[in-house]
């Protein structure tokens, strides 16, 4: 199966945030299951510079007039998968990230920029053997990608299956209508089946509408994407094309997430020995001036702190979690007045809380492998990746009943398999109840520790999921 995997953002190459890194695992977990896979990726300046160049650059010319383009073949830094690196340096070639610029501000040309990437991909899926190798698939991941499969259909593509993967409905690509012409697409096109919502141009409709087969991050965000209350206006067109979503959870790199040996640790620790995760508790509860005392539940919690992470229900909680004995070391950063509250609550409950309000990855590991509980209280989080980072270090997640959260912890009520503690209700109180049930569970040893065992067995490498991808492509194929 020789797949085009097309992506806005791609690890170690570039990266905003999760979406990045997931993005850079899949292709990998593909290869390893067989998968002949290629990745289509903007050459933005770190890109350029830290990708293993191979191979002359293939002149595109100028395919939607927005500046001369080619290819340049390359390889990521350790060699493990090969890249193609769109070289359009007009729309490419600027300080800043890959949708932001360094005040972060949109670009005001994202439409441009990410259109020609669909027109590339388009233009590879159709007349890649001219290049010598031909894709089976075009995946485009995400509202960048989301013109490609359109390009492909409205010039009755016939020998490539597309694939689409939406992880976030909020982010759609609306554009100004008048940019239909300049991109080439026809006015047929901009109908309610088809391109256009709410009178504007949208990418992620588009992804939606023309793909083949489509993709969401988990089962439970399938659901919901297809009601109203979760759909972003776009509800209509995932209910339309329910027969042809897949929801498949992520992965996690279990080579990077491995207590055992995990280089920024310093004690390391496996479910037949976890004396390890002890040491790393009080080195990290010394580390925090709190009290260094094994029998007090440690919380942790890692977010961009904001109201869709849930920022505002720790907030609410936090004067019920400390009077029930604990103690909680946050990291991240994000809406002010919420780091503001936490830097309060430290000041207020001295040796209780922590707060590093910096984003510092070593130390996201550190506090992991540190805690008992860990919080992940997001209103939102379909691709759901820090709950099984936690599971992996031995640390029970409390976690909201929401997309993959809901799909990846079974809630200890459920006995001896129970994986952690689940609220259904995004408010204060009931992430409080949760907690409690949490510490009612720690100060059972004996069965505390069982829970941590069954936790840090649980499968969580990529091998199922890039299976269940090649499936979906297998049906793309053949529709």
């Amino acid at each position: 199966m020789k797949v085009l995997y097309v992506s806005a953002e791609l690890h170690p190459l570039t990266q905003t945030g999760s979406v990045g890194e997931i993005c850079g695992q899949i292709p990998l977990a593909l290869a390893e299951q067989g998968a002949d896979v290629r990745v289509l990726l903007p050459a933005y300046p770190h890109a350029l510079k830290s990708a293993r160049r191979k191979g002359r650059p293939i002149d595109l010319g100028n395919p939607l007039g927005l500046g001369k383009s080619r290819l340049i073949p390359a390889w990521l830094p350790d060699g493990s998968l090969k890249v193609w690196l769109l070289d359009c340096p007009k729309q490419y070639d600027r300080e800043g990230g890959p949708f932001l610029d360094a005040r972060g501000t949109p670009w005001p040309d994202n439409a441009h920029r990410f259109a020609l990437l669909g027109k590339t991909a388009a233009l590879l899926a159709e007349a890649g053997g001219m290049l010598g190798w031909q894709p089976d698939i075009l995946h485009g991941n995400d509202w960048p990608c989301g013109l490609a499969p359109a390009y492909l259909a409205l010039n009755g593509n016939r020998q490539c299956g597309t694939v689409f993967t939406v992880r976030d409905m909020r982010h759609q690509g609306n554009f100004d209508a008048e940019l239909l012409h300049r991109f080439g697409l026809p006015k047929s096109a901009f109908t309610m089946n088809g391109l256009e919502f709410h009178g504007q141009l949208s990418f992620l409709k588009s992804g939606l509408y023309y793909s083949g087969k489509i993709i969401t991050p988990s089962p439970s965000f399938t659901r919901e994407i297809q009601l109203k209350s979760h759909g972003e206006g776009l509800h209509g067109v995932c209910s339309l094309r329910g027969g042809d979503l897949a929801g498949i959870l992520n992965g996690l790199d279990t080579d990077e997430w491995n207590p055992d040996h995990d280089p920024h640790l310093p004690f390391r620790f496996g479910p037949d020995n976890m004396d390890g995760k002890l040491g790393n508790k009080l080195e990290m509860q010394r580390q925090f001036h709190l009290d260094p005392n094994p029998d007090i539940p440690l919380i942790g919690m890692v977010s961009p702190l904001g109201r869709d992470e849930g920022g505002d229900l720790l907030v609410t909680a936090l004067s019920g979690i400390i009077s029930a004995g604990t103690q909680l070391i946050f990291m991240g950063n994000g809406d002010k007045d919420m780091e503001h509250s936490l830097v309060m609550a430290s000041a207020t409950y001295p040796g209780k809380i922590g707060v590093h309000l910096e984003w510092d990855h070593g130390m996201h590991h550190r506090l992991l492998a540190a805690s008992d509980l860990f919080l992940v209280p997001a209103r939102f989080d379909p691709c759901a990746t820090k709950q099984l980072q936690a599971m992996r270090y031995g640390a029970l997640p409390v976690v909201h009943k929401t997309g993959g959260l809901a799909d990846t912890v079974l809630d200890c009520l459920h006995g001896d398999t129970g994986t952690g503690f689940v609220f259904n209700e995004a408010l204060g109180g009931e992430l409080m109840l949760a907690i409690s049930r949490g510490i009612n569970l720690f100060r059972n040893r004996a069965a505390w520790r069982k829970h941590q065992i069954q936790v840090m067995s649980q499968p969580s490498d990529w091998r199922e999921p890039a299976n269940k991808y090649l499936e979906v492509y297998k049906r793309a194929r053949l529709s």
